[in-house]
């Protein structure tokens, strides 16, 4: 378990099912830039145009041969996580059932409504941002088959 700390204030307006994304509360830009810097900094990671999401959001994927993670664990091919465009800021991960549900208990994210993916809110300041790359981070572990 994550042991997630509640997330301050009201939950953001979300908007969806297609496409699924957060229309208040938006995360400010160089939080956003941080955090895909770190995610596209994850060990075997390969960027490429999303499979699932809307133009211009950015993906990771894990290669073929690398990880063992269930079938769930990606969201097309082999598309684990993907953050949307500024605008928006929030972002897509594939989560275990029980990190899912201590994600949204705690108030970081909701579940897509149609698909088997977890919203999470983009982070408003730097303590978010530790919160949104550890749920990154399970995401990224989920996939290779470590969780």
């Amino acid at each position: 378990m994550l042991s997630l700390p509640p997330r301050p204030g009201a939950a953001p307006r979300v908007f969806g099912p297609a496409p699924h994304g957060q229309g208040s509360q938006i995360s400010p830009i160089m939080m956003q830039e941080e955090l895909w810097g770190r995610m596209r900094a994850l060990p075997f990671v390969y960027m490429a145009p999303t499979l699932v999401s809307v133009p211009h959001a950015r993906s990771l994927f894990l290669p073929e041969g690398i990880g063992s993670g269930p079938d769930e664990a990606f969201q097309g091919g082999r598309e684990f996580a993907h953050i949307h465009p500024h605008h928006d800021g929030s972002l897509h991960v594939t989560l275990p059932k029980d990190i899912e549900a201590e994600v949204i208990d705690a108030g970081w994210g909701v579940h897509h409504p149609v698909q088997n993916v977890t919203l999470i809110y983009g982070p408003r300041n730097s303590a978010e941002l530790e919160i949104a790359w550890r749920i990154v981070q399970e995401s990224y572990w989920y996939a290779l088959g470590a969780k």
